[in-house]
């Protein structure tokens, strides 16, 4: 797997949004997420000749019913290909399409959650810090029952350096992007009304529903209960 579709891959797993990489003339590379219903929503935005037409830097495009799409360059130096978030819709709308929902207040997150995805996999060789490396792979695998001491232990690191740089190099603090990741996750078992709050707060590490649900709402703008009720209005 190469590191373009490693970042994708890596991001929809972290944020389940359709995400694609295209070369400087906005063709098609990768993909990562796509449907029949994604497809239709390129064709009606028209987006990949709307971006031919603007200077890109990493932006934010809002079509119809409050669609969206985020744009961003392979890095801040590199213009020789972009990558391309969505599309997600930031309100709950009366629509046959299949898309999904993030809050408007989000986009800034994803966008720094795909840089921080992208600079892991583009400066791994040679730059990128192995034992953060390792650490995120940790998470992704142990997000439910981890904590810090246990990273460490399984890396074998101080924890006062692994603080130092796991906040350097990801941009956050290790419990910030372990709550981030959690509150992502969860959203996949809210789907399921089979599952009660507490269930999923369990399912993600959370032994009480309250703080769970604080922490969601804080990361989200609503409650776990209103994403859900949201998700069956939509």
């Amino acid at each position: 797997m190469s590191n373009l579709e490693s970042i994708l891959k890596d991001f929809y797993d972290c944020l389940d949004i359709p995400i694609q990489f295209v070369n400087e003339k906005f063709i098609p590379i990768y993909k990562m997420g796509f449907s029949k219903d994604i497809d239709l929503v390129l064709e009606k935005t028209n987006i990949y000749n709307n971006l031919k037409e603007s200077t890109i830097s990493s932006i934010n495009l809002t079509y119809f019913e409050n669609i969206h799409f985020i744009v961003t360059p392979l890095t801040d130096t590199r213009f020789d290909g972009y990558f391309i978030v969505g599309p997600f819709k930031s309100k709950y709308i009366c629509s046959e399409l299949n898309i999904p929902f993030k809050p408007y207040s989000c986009i800034n997150y994803i966008l720094t959650m795909l840089k921080s995805i992208i600079k892991g996999q583009i400066n791994k060789d040679n730059k990128f810090n192995p034992y953060i490396k390792d650490s995120i792979d940790y998470i992704h695998k142990n997000y439910a029952s981890t904590n810090m001491d246990d990273i460490c232990n399984y890396l074998s690191i101080n924890k006062s350096y692994f603080c130092s740089i796991f906040k350097k190099e990801t941009g956050y603090t290790f419990t910030n992007f372990l709550n981030k990741f959690r509150i992502e996750k969860s959203k996949e078992f809210l789907k399921n009304k089979n599952f009660t709050i507490l269930d999923v707060a369990l399912l993600v590490g959370y032994n009480n529903h309250n703080y769970y649900t604080t922490l969601f709402k804080k990361l989200n703008g609503i409650t776990p209960i209103e994403y859900r009720n949201n998700l069956k209005a939509s």
